[in-house]
């Protein structure tokens, strides 16, 4: 019993040796996001918002015995906080991933 490592020695040989073995964290950027991926999360963001305010707005009607308010208002609140979330998320992509001022632009096809 003797030779046995404090518990604070043996989780602090387990965190030096996570450390090493995931090397300098610094240096790892996240993989970048594709377009398709960046779609699909903005769109889950919006249905999610609008799938919770109606649940709750559903649950309001079923206690309160309000009908179709609950629910309405639910929609409402759920349409708003979606597009909350979604300009949120644009907000912070587009922070991240700056456009380059020095980029050509696309010709538009009214443009000759």
């Amino acid at each position: 019993m003797a030779d046995r490592k404090p518990p604070e020695d043996a989780l602090d040989n387990l965190r030096r040796r996570v450390a090493e073995a995931r090397g300098d964290g610094a240096s790892v950027s996240p993989p970048p996001q594709s377009p398709a991926s960046l779609a699909l999360r903005f769109g889950g963001e919006f249905g999610a918002a609008i799938i919770v305010g109606a649940l709750l707005g559903y649950g309001v009607d079923y206690f309160l015995h309000s009908s179709p308010w609950g629910l309405l208002i639910g929609l409402m609140l759920g349409f708003a906080a979606g597009i909350a979330n979604v300009v949120r998320l644009a907000r912070a992509y587009s922070t991240a991933h700056p456009v380059d001022s020095n980029a050509p632009s696309l010709k538009d096809d009214e443009e000759d």
